[in-house]
């Protein structure tokens, strides 16, 4: 008899094994608004992990394009002591640009810690001492920002490579250049 069920029950297990997969939900993609204090105190409490923090906005283009090269680390070194960390610097007055900011961050499939930064455009780049976007800052395990990767200089622009280098540099415990 049990011969018989086997065989059986071994063709349903894939079936069932896709039913649960489907039951589960999927990772929550967020955008959570942040003011420039809540900012610093979260970004304290990573201390003991590596943080990258990917500075960018709807508008612009060249944030867009890098992006998804930001999703795709967060999953490989997810599991090796580094978070990633996006902050929208979308207006925060204009509900369209937050609603386009939410939808581009769910067709990533952006599962990082997303933050609206809830201050005043102009404000946030000053207190952020940011020029331009798209910038990447980079902290080592105490906090210290380590590596800031800007566009700020025409003449050398950051690659996604430059982050790369930058986390194996860090990863292995040694300053990058």
């Amino acid at each position: 008899m049990h011969r018989r069920i086997r065989p059986v029950t071994q063709a349903f297990l894939p079936v069932v094994l896709v039913a649960i997969a489907a039951c589960t939900p999927p990772p929550q993609v967020t955008l959570d608004p942040i003011g420039f204090e809540d900012w610093k105190r979260t970004l304290a409490s990573l201390q003991g992990r590596i943080v990258v923090v990917d500075f960018w906005a709807t508008w612009c283009v060249p944030c867009i394009e890098r992006f998804p090269h930001m999703v795709r680390l967060h999953h490989q070194y997810r599991n090796r002591g580094v978070t990633f960390v996006s902050i929208s610097l979308d207006n925060r007055d204009d509900k369209q640009a937050v609603e386009e900011a939410r939808r581009f961050l769910v067709r990533q499939k952006a599962t990082l810690r997303n933050y609206l930064m809830n201050e005043n455009i102009l404000e946030a780049f000053e207190k952020l001492d940011l020029v331009g976007i798209p910038a990447v800052l980079i902290y080592d395990r105490q906090g210290r920002l380590r590596h800031r990767l800007t566009g700020d200089d025409p003449n050398r622009q950051f690659t996604e490579k430059d982050v790369e280098h930058a986390l194996a540099a860090l990863l292995a415990g040694q300053e990058a250049p």
